[in-house]
Formats: C-alpha cells, structure tokens, sequence
C-alpha cells in the first residue's frame, strides 16, 4: 500500500510542468529556423557556394561531437545554490537572442557586398557563435527533465509538455516564412527575401528566447545530485559504459538520411507547386492530429515498450511514405491532387512524429536510472548532452546531406532572390529537378532511414530488468531519505543537549 501512495504522488505541478513546456516552445523557435531554413538561407537568399555550406555544416557536425559531451561534464560538476542546470537556464537566453538576429541578418547587414570570401567568414563565425551558445542552454534544458522529478511520470509529463506545446511555439516563425516568401515574390509586400529572414531572425532570437528563459526560472531540480565531481575523461568513459544510451545515439545518427527531406520540401512547394504557403494547408490536418496524438502515448506505453513504440512507428511511417510517393508519382506538379493526398500523409506522419519525439526521450531518462543502479551516481548532464549530440549532429549531417545534393538536382544554380511567380503560379524548372524534389521529400529519405533500426536489436533496458531496475531504486531513495531524517533529527537533539 504504501509503494502504491508514493506512485500517486506527484512532484512536479501542472504550472510546471506547462512552463517546462513552453520554455521548450521558445527555445525550438530559434532551433527550428536554422534546422529548417539554413540551407535555403544560405544558398539561395545569402548567395553563398553550396560547397562553402555544405563543408561547413559538416565541420560544425562533427564539433559538436566534442562539444556537447565537454558541456555535459561541466554541466555535472556545476555546483551553485540554484542547482547545476537552472543558472544556465537563465544566463544563455541574451546572448543566444543576439546571436540569432545576426545569423539571419547577415544576408541584408551585407547586402552591399560582393565579396564571397567576406560573407562566408561571416557565415562560419556567427553560425559557430549560435550552436555554442545553443549547446549551453539545451544540454541543461533536457537534463533538466530527469532531474526535475525522481518519479516516471512527472518526467514523462514534463518531456510531453515539452514536446507538445513546442510544435505550436517552436512552428510559429517556420509557419509565418511561407506565406511571406509567397507575398514578396508577388511583389505584395516591399521586402525582398533578405529582409524577410532578418525579421523572422528578430522575431525567434528575441521572443523565442524570452519564453526559454521560464525553465531557468520557474522550475526546480529535485533529484539529488551526484556530489562526486566527474573529470571529462571519466565523462567520456561513461559515455561507453552505458551501453543503453549509445544504442540510442547509434540509432539516432544512422538515421540522419531521413532528415534531408525538410530541406527539399520548401524548394518542392516553390518550385514544383508555385506557392510556398500550400505547406500550410498541407500541414493543418497534420498539426491538429499532432497535438492529439499525446494524449494516446500512454496508453501505447501500457501495451508495448518504448523499444516496440519507436520501431513500429518507423516501419509505419516508411510505409506510409513509399505509398504516397507512388500514388504522387503521376501528379507531382498538381496542387490539387498533392496538397490534399500531403495532407492525409500528414495526419498519420504528424501523429507518428509526436509519439517519436516523446518516448525516445523518456528512454535516455530511464538510462540515467540504469547508471545510477549501476554506479550510484547520477549523470543527467552528460546523458542529455548526448540527447542534444543526436539532434544537433544529425540535424548538422543532414542538412549537409542534403546541401551536398543540392547540385545534383541543379538547385544551386536558382537564386530565389530574383525569382517572381505569375499568375498561373508557375516557376520555369525542369520536370526532371520536380521530380527528385517529389522523391526526395517523400519516399527516399523514410527508405534509406529503415538502417537506424539495427541498434534496437540489441536495446533490452525494458520490461522486466526495466522494473526491477526502477523498484530497487525507489527502496534505495526511501533508504537514504530516512537515513538523511535520522540524522537530522540526531543533530536536533545533540543540540538541545548542549543548551540544557
């Protein structure tokens, strides 16, 4: 009875649990404009070589390799009055503000130049300046989230508010793009594609970042931390000694491939389609599901484990894929066959998305448990750096991916700068180049993503070692919490014996 009482309770309220959320709403702003136009800003708004980005997403990508797992370490041997992961939280956000409305003002700050050599050394220094200011804030953001409760589901209702309510925060600037590069190529508005990114910029580094700043300081950190100091070489030698976590990381880097399709998909609406706002109507029944499909993610949790949930929603969603790419495969410049038949994948692929965001990152949780069990110590900082390592790297490596394949299908010969639409909504590209646009925003990166499914053969931190895991570590934490009371209330009457 009494193990059943403390399940029931709860740590973490639902004003936390919501502020966590939106704090990951604001953050996601400014991540979701560079992930999902930094190839599309460069190439065909900075006009910068395809190759000059390409090298340096790649570079980037492999700095953060060393980067985030550093910043772990010293995240965990941060010791301060506030915590070691809040002080973060609330430092980061002005400079990160600063830095975003850099990065996407460059393109107008140096509108007047015609050195390439000038604008691509702005471009390195200030997208370095962006992912080492982000890389600060987001290690902490999603260490945060194992250490703000010791129990499951607090945890899990953190990461899902996280989640949740970043894809209606983190999509706003993203949304807003479409429909101001559909009204500057009509000429409807006075600003050329370098100022709209300028104010997109302004608007994710300063909004998003306000928002972020409420985990820093609305939230707690309630599970005790480790009071042994790791050293970065111990760091990286835990990296390997959780073999859970790795699979996770393996699985997560094989499949970079599938993100290459978001770089394709703006130029397909652009180019193929003629108006970059129909992603929109594409997207609002995907977006609608989206936001449901939370709701359903723990009663999967009851009937399957978090292994079974993530490799059969990619299955899933590769088949989806391959179907729609060939239904699509006869009408791929048609608004109105591909809109509609874009927006009922989008249903299913939104819903599918959700439930892959959430419990892969509840699995990294239950593998800070697993070290815990296995060392007695508590390493969020350095778990959760890997959390960001997948993001940021696959997210770096797919873009590269994907600005590498850029001149394969002649898109870095467009300059979107000079491009107005007519009437008819047509744009004079090839049919060839609409088609790769068609295959590789569908059915190419889902197929070739199916290889991140090999490390999950070897994922078995799930249902019963998993319990056992999570009960002996509840025996353990009641253990020392009457342990701490003892000795507290020996001290209270060691005084009280000195003052009689």
């Amino acid at each position: 009875m009494q193990y059943l009482q403390n399940k029931e309770k709860h740590y973490v309220g639902i004003k936390e649990t919501i502020l966590y959320g939106i704090a990951n709403g604001g953050q996601v702003m400014g991540y979701n404009l560079v992930r999902g136009q930094l190839t599309f800003y460069f190439v065909s708004v900075f006009g910068i070589p395809s190759e000059a980005v390409t090298a340096m997403i790649f570079f980037m990508g492999l700095w953060d390799a060393f980067n985030d797992p550093l910043m772990g370490s010293i995240v965990d041997r941060t010791r301060t009055r506030y915590g070691k992961l809040r002080p973060y939280l609330i430092f980061v956000p002005i400079p990160l503000a600063i830095v975003t409305v850099l990065l996407f003002g460059g393109a107008d700050f140096l509108s007047g130049v015609e050195s390439v050599g000038l604008k691509i050394a702005y471009m390195y220094i200030v997208y370095f300046l962006w992912e080492f200011f982000y890389t600060i804030g987001d290690i902490p953001f999603w260490g945060l989230s194992a250490a703000i409760s010791p129990l499951p589901s607090d945890r899990s209702a953190a990461i899902t508010s996280a989640r949740l309510i970043s894809s209606i925060l983190g999509g706003i600037v993203n949304s807003m793009i479409p429909i101001f590069i559909d009204l500057s190529t009509r000429g409807i508005i006075p600003w050329n594609m370098k100022e709209v990114f300028l104010f997109m910029g302004f608007l994710a580094g300063v909004l998003g970042t306000v928002l972020m700043s409420f985990s820093g300081l609305f939230t707690k950190e309630r599970v005790v931390q480790s009071s042994h100091e790791p050293s970065i070489f111990a760091c990286f030698k835990y990296l390997f000694k959780n073999k859970p976590l790795l699979l996770i990381v393996a699985s997560n880097i094989l499949a970079t491939v599938e993100g290459i399709s978001g770089t394709f998909s703006q130029y397909f609406y652009i180019l193929s389609l003629g108006m970059a706002s129909l992603t929109l109507i594409a997207g609002i029944p995907g977006t609608v599901t989206g936001f449901f499909s939370y709701l359903f993610i723990p009663a999967l949790e009851k009937r399957f484990s978090s292994k079974k949930i993530v490799v059969g929603c990619s299955l899933l969603n590769t088949a989806l894929a391959v179907l729609v790419f060939l239904i699509g495969s006869r009408f791929y410049t048609k608004p109105l066959v591909i809109v509609p038949l874009l927006a009922i994948q989008g249903i299913f692929t939104s819903a599918i998305g959700s439930i892959k965001m959430v419990v892969p990152t509840k699995m990294i949780g239950d593998t800070v448990d697993y070290m815990e069990w296995k060392t007695g110590e508590r390493n969020e900082g350095m778990s959760f750096s890997l959390l960001t390592f997948i993001s940021k790297l696959t997210g770096s490596l797919s873009t590269a991916l994907a600005t590498a394949i850029m001149p394969l299908v002649h898109l870095d010969k467009i300059d979107i700068n000079k491009i107005h639409i007519d009437s008819s909504a047509t744009v004079l590209v090839d049919n060839e180049v609409k088609f790769w646009l068609w295959a590789l925003m569908t059915a190419i990166p889902p197929l070739l993503g199916l290889i991140s499914l090999i490390p999950y053969a070897f994922y078995h931190l799930e249902g019963k070692k998993l319990e056992q895991i999570r009960e002996e570590m509840r025996i353990h934490r009641e253990m020392r919490t009457k342990s701490a009371a003892a000795a507290a209330g020996g001290q209270q009457d060691g005084g009280m014996k000195d003052g009689e």
